[in-house]
């Protein structure tokens, strides 16, 4: 039962992904419209600066609505099958999630001409080691606990 938690508990921090993801579509935003690509190059600075807050949670919901559910069942099956098997090797698990998951991205971003998926691609690697921290503090927990009992 104990073990059933730990893996609900590293399941939920996956939210830190999409903060991430806000985050750096708006950062990204800003960044493609001083270095001119197209389409943002067009935007007004009042646009991409303010509106975007509000519009950024749009284009996740409304347009990536089904990319971001893939993506969310992905890591979250990636997630139950990796710590379940061999939790101690974290980063490990982390980076080869991070793996597995991009290249349909990459190749988007390419295909499309559409980079805000190269951008996203790193924010995920980096959100990735972002759970790596809080992750560790429940597995330790959790060794912690399995310790002690196998103690008394």
């Amino acid at each position: 039962m104990n073990r059933f938690k730990d893996t609900l508990k590293i399941i939920a921090t996956n939210w830190v992904h999409f903060v991430g993801f806000y985050v750096t579509t708006y950062l990204s935003l800003i960044l493609f419209k001083l270095i001119g690509l197209e389409g943002s190059a067009n935007e007004e600075w009042t646009s991409i600066l303010l509106l975007s807050l509000l519009t950024i949670p749009l284009l996740f919901f409304v347009y990536g609505l089904r990319i971001l559910g893939g993506f969310l069942v992905a890591i979250v099956f990636l997630d139950i099958l990796g710590f379940n098997l061999k939790s101690t090797r974290i980063k490990l698990i982390l980076f080869l999630e991070w793996i597995l998951i991009i290249p349909p991205f990459i190749n988007w971003a390419f295909e499309y001409e559409y980079w805000l998926w190269i951008t996203l691609s790193i924010s995920f690697l980096i959100t990735q080691s972002l759970r790596e921290k809080k992750i560790d503090k429940i597995i330790k927990s959790h060794l912690a606990t399995t310790e002690s009992i196998n103690e008394q």
